[in-house]
């Protein structure tokens, strides 16, 4: 049961001041469950200014001060009860004077395990940015195993990332990713007032390379072409090769692809998605090339509820894009996410107005779409050498 409470100045006639004035103390009245107690307001009052009927005094200006406090001493109580503290005597006079001091676990872990607890919770957060704090847990437990409040300062921040760069030997976008997260965290914790000052706002980030990779017209004809029949791998390369042009047709990401339902392809037949990762709508418009690949897989027979692609386990793929590569003559690292890049780089390439690859994509930040503005160096020369002045 919830503690009820009442908030209420009253006048102690019954201790009026000996300096000849009979001026009474106002008290505030407190009530609550289990029992009750006064606070003196600090005021005083003659007996004749006070309205016995309404219970407070005549005077507006000193009616609306004893209000105001009432309404602090009320919200105090309040806190009180939704925190499911004790309404005791004493504790409750401590708090109104501001004499009690809320004691914090100075465990910075305690703390980090609660916050990622409601953030994960109530954000709904992707299994890739979980795996992110994840990953911040462990560095931070591999740097100091026990951790207090008091130590998050500038230069806590400046040794764990000495540690992660040079005993680590951290790239500089996994350090900077580690940072990012806990950089959120600390805000959490300014916010929240478990810390002063948030000294991750001093990090300077790394800068990081490009590593975007994607297939050109070119390579992408010669891997649509390669002769993938290889004995017991053929089944397996060729559906791998369909699953990987089917991204490169709608730059899904693997996550989107393989919770793909055929109820997410409208009578239109375009595909309307909501993403894993970020859990926006993304709308693809028709095109013949992927689908074209679903016709493969059996996608008028499937129910709205079915899956209409089976995809395979993220490691077994990338082991057979490795050879699909090989086979195909392109020299570079061949991973599922390519096929995303390659939708766009293509996209770019062939003159789409931006904020529409954006909008394929599902990019909220036009920024994230720029990069499939610059293409590699062949295909530039070839589209330089098609260009007329």
């Amino acid at each position: 049961m919830k503690n009820s409470f009442s908030v209420k100045a009253i006048i102690r006639k019954e201790q009026p001041r000996k300096d000849g004035t009979d001026r009474c103390p106002i008290y505030f009245q407190i009530i609550y469950r289990g029992g009750k107690t006064k606070t003196p307001s600090g005021k005083l009052i003659h007996p004749s200014q006070w309205d016995d009927k309404k219970r407070c005094p005549k005077d507006s200006l000193l009616k609306n001060v004893l209000m105001k406090e009432e309404s602090r001493i009320y919200k105090l109580l309040l806190e009180m009860e939704n925190n499911d503290e004790e309404f005791t005597k004493e504790y409750i006079l401590k708090k109104i004077k501001g004499e009690e001091k809320e004691t914090i676990n100075p465990d910075f872990y305690f703390h980090l395990d609660e916050i990622l607890k409601n953030k994960f919770a109530i954000e709904n957060l992707s299994k890739g940015t979980k795996d992110h704090y994840a990953l911040l847990i462990k560095r931070l437990k591999s740097f100091k195993p026990k951790l207090t409040l008091n130590e998050i300062n500038s230069r806590f921040v400046d040794d764990f990332v000495y540690y992660l760069k040079v005993d680590l030997d951290s790239g500089n976008s996994g350090t900077n990713n580690v940072i990012k997260c806990l950089n959120t965290v600390l805000k959490k914790f300014v916010n929240e007032k478990k810390i002063d000052e948030n000294p991750c706002i001093n990090y300077k980030k790394f800068p990081e390379e490009s590593s975007i990779i994607f297939l050109n017209p070119d390579e992408l004809k010669r891997l649509i072409n390669a002769d993938l029949k290889l004995g017991n791998l053929t089944k397996g390369l060729e559906h791998t090769r369909n699953l990987f042009l089917f991204s490169c047709y709608t730059g899904l990401r693997d996550s989107d692809i393989k919770t793909l339902k055929k109820k997410d392809i409208n009578e239109s037949k375009k595909i309307v998605k909501t993403q894993i990762k970020t859990k926006d709508v993304v709308k693809i418009p028709f095109n013949k090339y992927w689908f074209e690949i679903l016709k493969k897989n059996e996608f008028d027979k499937k129910k709205d509820e079915d899956l209409v692609l089976k995809y395979t386990c993220n490691a077994a793929i990338n082991r057979h894009l490795k050879i699909i590569a090989k086979v195909s003559k392109i020299k570079k690292r061949l991973h599922f996410h390519a096929g995303r890049h390659t939708f766009g780089s293509l996209l770019a390439l062939q003159g789409i107005p931006i904020h529409l690859i954006a909008e394929y994509m599902g990019h909220k930040d036009i920024k994230s779409t720029q990069i499939y503005m610059n293409t590699d160096e062949e295909t530039s020369n070839n589209v330089m050498k098609k260009v007329k002045f």
